[in-house]
């Protein structure tokens, strides 16, 4: 099994690697009352709307991980994306099948609940608990104080008293994720699929000659973007909102001022709930905790085409299209060390990541830039140590890794001192680099107010290319 390695509070716990999608920095959270103390709170990854999950105080109890340090791995399970926070990701490994034990009582740290464990194995002389992703999403979430009606951060509606296994089953199909808000003591839910993202409301800028439900123009993800009073939308008189909750329907972009959020909630969809709906600006109604009703906000109502059409004056450069979200074309790269260097290579050209082991020599040397050859998963590939082609001091440690990148018809196992994550750059942020950087460096991007050396791999491995011959890929 390939497995995913992380580092939390000085132990090490893997992820099966099939369920890993990304790995990236912490983003800002929107903390979220009422929640289990393990929930960070939500967070906009990719334009979309995740939990946050804090280990450290779910698995071990421990005091949380600073909400500017660490790592967030998202992983996915059943469809449902999740950010996990940690010290940090490590590497991958595989471990073969029989080496991963079950999970015995005496194995369990005092106070960590060991359904949330999958297996126990070994690596570099370390026990490793393999965690079950299958228990981390918001399905498995505990519901808080549900005596006062509050249903906790992630509400599932149950199946009632039936013991019928196919009741049971029809009923948790139906249900959806909703983000759950408050305007004017009312409770509202929206589909995740419109919800952007949601931030604190700071400062808006008035505008003039505007309709009641204008609130103004605020400034998110340093783009601006037109501000609306779902209370006034609703009918009702605008509220003092500490909120944004920035939605997209379809071409149309804005922002919603709201009082409160309540979380993601998981609610039961009913094949009869719109016929409880009073008026156009609700879809229906959803029954969420002691039964209380939850309207489902209608955005084919609440943004027609003729509101929009009397908005599109305060939309930014007055243009039909602006409320679509501008693409700026990115570049994927996965980031790594060499000594003290930041490094990245296109993640197109990278196949794999897996732990250091031990190379074989040449049977007639490697010259000075082919270092040796390696076995993974069956197949031999040649190795490039990039500290050496750098002139970096060469020590193994637990994080040295190989890099397996390449075509398909020339792969290499590229050695370097840790692997980092993943990361998505603006084109606008990567240049080429001059010619007197350092020859392997074929770009230097810019990201966390540092420099990212974009390498060459062809200028990394041209050196050796006379020498593969001599290795059977």
């Amino acid at each position: 099994m390939d497995i995913n390695l992380i580092s939390l509070n000085g132990s090490i716990y893997g992820l099966p690697t099939s369920a890993v999608r990304e790995v990236l920095d912490p983003v800002p959270i929107t903390p979220m009352p009422f929640s289990p103390g393990y929930v960070d709170g939500i967070v906009n990854i990719g334009g979309s709307v995740l939990v946050q999950l804090d280990l450290s105080i779910q698995l071990e109890n421990a005091p949380a991980i600073s909400a500017n340090s660490g790592q967030l791995i998202v992983i996915e399970n059943d469809g449902e994306q999740i950010a996990l926070h940690v010290d940090q990701a490590l590497l991958m490994v595989s471990i073969p099948d029989d080496d991963i034990h079950d999970v015995q009582s005496q194995d369990v740290p005092e106070g960590m609940d060991q359904n949330l464990l999958l297996g126990l194995f070994q690596w570099q002389n370390k026990s490793v608990m393999l965690l079950a992703e299958e228990q981390l999403g918001l399905k498995k979430i505990a519901q808080l104080n549900p005596e006062d009606g509050i249903g906790g951060f992630v509400a599932t509606m149950e199946a009632g008293t039936s013991t019928d296994a196919d009741s049971q089953k029809e009923v948790t199909e139906h249900q959806n994720n909703y983000l759950v808000i408050e305007v004017n003591n009312e409770r509202y839910a929206l589909t995740m699929e419109s919800v952007c993202f949601v931030e604190d409301l700071d400062t808006i800028t008035t505008l003039p000659l505007a309709p009641p439900e204008v609130v103004g123009m605020a400034y998110t993800h340093q783009s601006p973007i037109l501000v609306l009073s779902l209370g006034v939308l609703m009918g009702k008189p605008q509220s003092a909102a500490c909120k944004l909750v920035v939605v997209q329907h379809q071409d149309f972009r804005c922002a919603l001022s709201v009082d409160h959020i309540h979380g993601i909630h998981r609610l039961a969809c009913h094949d009869n709930h719109e016929a409880l709906a009073k008026d156009g600006e609700l879809a229906g109604y959803l029954l969420g905790a002691e039964e209380s009703l939850i309207g489902v906000l209608n955005f084919h109502a609440l943004f027609s085409s003729s509101r929009i059409e009397s908005l599109k004056r305060f939309l930014v450069d007055d243009k039909k299209q602006t409320s679509k979200k501008e693409r700026i074309p990115t570049r994927r790269l996965l980031t790594f060390n060499v000594g003290h260097e930041r490094c990245a290579l296109p993640l197109a050209l990278v196949e794999q990541v897996v732990e250091y082991q031990q190379l074989e020599a040449l049977p007639e040397g490697g010259g000075g830039h082919l270092h040796g050859a390696v076995q993974i998963h069956g197949d031999i590939f040649p190795v490039v140590d990039l500290r050496i082609q750098m002139d970096v001091i060469t020590r193994n440690t637990p994080l040295t890794a190989y890099v397996i990148a390449g075509e398909e018809s020339n792969r290499w196992a590229l050695v370097v001192d840790q692997v980092n994550q993943v990361v998505e750059i603006p084109e606008t942020d990567i240049e080429p680099a001059s010619t007197q950087q350092q020859q392997y460096v074929e770009e230097i991007g810019r990201i966390d107010n540092g420099l990212l050396s974009v390498m060459s791999l062809s200028a990394l491995t041209m050196g050796s290319e006379q020498m593969k011959s001599t290795v059977s890929v």
